[in-house]
């Protein structure tokens, strides 16, 4: 127990000492909303897999945050030094979420949530583990790792309008996991009556059974299916940038998102590298 302590103050010093570093390293960010929406009523919704323990990418992941400036982002695998670089080089936004090994903001992998600060005030926020007991750290069923959901619910400062984003990650080898978090997170759904966002990784692609359980239960819709416009092809591409396949990213919407307007696979390169093995994804919307 007390080398587990020393570990994890060890870690903690770190993270800290990182926070301080980061931003005198130098991102040569480009101008917050280089690619943003330019209407004033649309609503931005990204979700992206940043692939923990790969931090040569630490510029490039909040590069790409900025530059298309979305109201708020479910984070996948985000580990603690994704959580400090995305504090640090980008002050306008606010993240909350926890380890899914620890429950404790900064230690270990989260499905965090970022949103604009200036925009939005915080209302409420929590997580919930996959699992038979969803209140505290725990494996669920027959899944391979420990996995989380986030949610928020967000209020616009100007109007008072609120919505909620979930974002979760779900097992990649627990078919029960799998199935029984798409349950928690419908269930979640339902409890929230406001305009509500789902975004994740859900590995499992889009002719899968769960899939199918997930966007055909007149609880949510697949946005990539509701939008005036929608690119199409695989989210995970492993570094190798093809776009051929399905998705195993989803962003999904209720019944009170009145339309979408956009649907986007994020393939862009910054200096020459892809941001993650997955694609971010990004939805514009009307609430």
């Amino acid at each position: 127990m007390q080398l587990k302590e020393t570990l994890t103050t060890a870690k903690q010093m770190l993270c800290a000492i990182l926070a301080l570093i980061f931003p005198l390293l130098g991102i040569g960010l480009p101008e917050p909303g280089a690619k943003a929406s330019t209407e004033s009523e649309v609503v931005r919704i990204m979700s992206f897999n940043v692939r923990c323990a790969e931090f040569d990418r630490g510029k490039i992941v909040p590069q790409v945050v900025a530059d298309y400036l979305p109201d708020s982002i479910g984070f996948q695998e985000c580990e603690g030094t994704w959580y400090l670089s995305l504090k640090a080089y980008l002050p306008d936004y606010k993240i909350v979420g926890v380890g899914r090994d620890t429950g404790l903001p900064l230690l270990g992998e989260s499905t965090a949530i970022m949103f604009r600060k200036d925009k939005y005030e915080l209302v409420d926020w929590g997580t919930f583990w996959i699992s038979e007991t969803p209140d505290r750290v725990s494996v669920g069923w027959d899944a391979k790792y420990l996995r989380t959901c986030t949610w928020v619910i967000l209020q616009n400062r100007e109007t008072g309008k609120q919505y909620a984003h979930i974002n979760t990650h779900l097992d990649n080898a627990g078919k029960t996991a799998r199935e029984k978090g798409v349950e928690m997170i419908l269930h979640k759904v339902a409890e929230l009556d406001m305009p509500v966002v789902v975004t994740g990784d859900f590995n499992f692609n889009s002719s899968s059974s769960y899939y199918k359980q997930l966007t055909s239960n007149g609880v949510l819709s697949d946005v990539s299916g509701l939008a005036e416009s929608a690119d199409s092809g695989c989210t995970m591409h492993d570094y190798t940038g093809r776009t051929e396949g399905l998705p195993i990213d989803f962003i999904c919407v209720n019944e009170k998102i009145s339309s979408v307007k956009a649907y986007k696979i994020i393939r862009d390169t910054y200096d020459g590298k892809y941001v993650s093995d997955h694609y971010p994804i990004c939805s514009d919307m009307v609430f």
